[in-house]
């Protein structure tokens, strides 16, 4: 409570005052003790109850009026960033660091108005995922870690269950050899554009796939690897023998060799 800025009002015997209260982590009851001097120099605690029922909430990153799971995301996804004016910096001290992730983290549940579905999907982007990273890399390496550290640590791990690759490559497609088709994975270490093609033992091109800009990651299963069905750009079955996958991703190249087997 800041008393210096005070304002009273005096009819008769009664006497009124105003608090500015500094913003508060959490809505609810206070209970609020000052000293009030009397003219005969005299000072009685004064106690009363104070309903909070309104203002703002320091962890709610994203002004939704609640604290939750989007706002920890938020201020992992600016974690090691310094400077002024960040949004991901709730304590205020200039920089994103586990200081604020707790911050957040503490003040779960702490609402203006209800709280928005927990189990909706986070879209992250590909710098969010490398900070959130590093946030998971610093509290994991805490021997000590305090219970909402360790909620904040929890939390970042269902939200990224998979580290990016610190590499890109081209891997092995499979089956191989295949007959009809076969899935061709590959990893980004960052976002660009990929194309793949695919050349007979002669160096002609059959197969041309354009995947446009993808996101870094792990493409590895069948649901996200690059499905080739054996079939050239007009739809003709390829013949048994030796055939060469080409990626190019960025400024990364590589090839390997495949066979169609009948």
């Amino acid at each position: 409570m800041d008393l210096s800025e005070i304002e009273q009002d005096s009819t008769a015997n009664t006497r009124s005052y105003q608090f500015a209260f500094p913003p508060q982590e959490q809505l609810g009851e206070y209970t609020v003790i000052f000293q009030a001097e009397n003219p005969d120099g005299s000072a009685l605690p004064v106690k009363t109850l104070v309903q909070l029922t309104e203002g703002e909430l320091t962890a709610d990153v994203n002004d939704d009026g609640t604290v939750n799971i989007f706002d920890l995301v938020l201020v992992a996804g600016s974690f090691g960033q310094s400077g002024d004016d960040l949004r991901g910096d709730v304590n205020g001290d200039g920089a994103v660091n586990i200081f604020d992730l707790v911050k957040v983290a503490s003040s779960f549940g702490q609402s203006l108005a209800a709280a928005p579905l927990m189990g909706a999907d986070i879209e992250l982007s590909t710098a969010q995922k490398h900070h959130l990273a590093i946030a998971i890399d610093q509290l994991a390496s805490k021997a000590n870690r305090s219970p909402a550290e360790g909620i904040v640590l929890n939390v970042l791990q269902a939200i990224l269950p998979e580290r990016l690759p610190t590499q890109t490559q081209l891997l092995q497609n499979y089956p191989n050899p295949f007959n009809p088709e076969t899935w061709i994975p590959f990893e980004l270490s960052q976002d660009t554009e990929v194309t793949v093609s695919i050349y007979d033992v002669q160096g002609k091109r059959v197969r041309q796939l354009q995947l446009g800009m993808m996101m870094a990651g792990k493409y590895v299963g069948a649901d996200r690897a690059i499905h080739w069905d054996g079939k050239t750009e007009s739809g003709e079955r390829m013949a048994s023998g030796t055939y060469f996958c080409r990626i190019e991703a960025g400024g990364y190249t590589d090839t390997r060799k495949m066979m169609i087997l009948k």
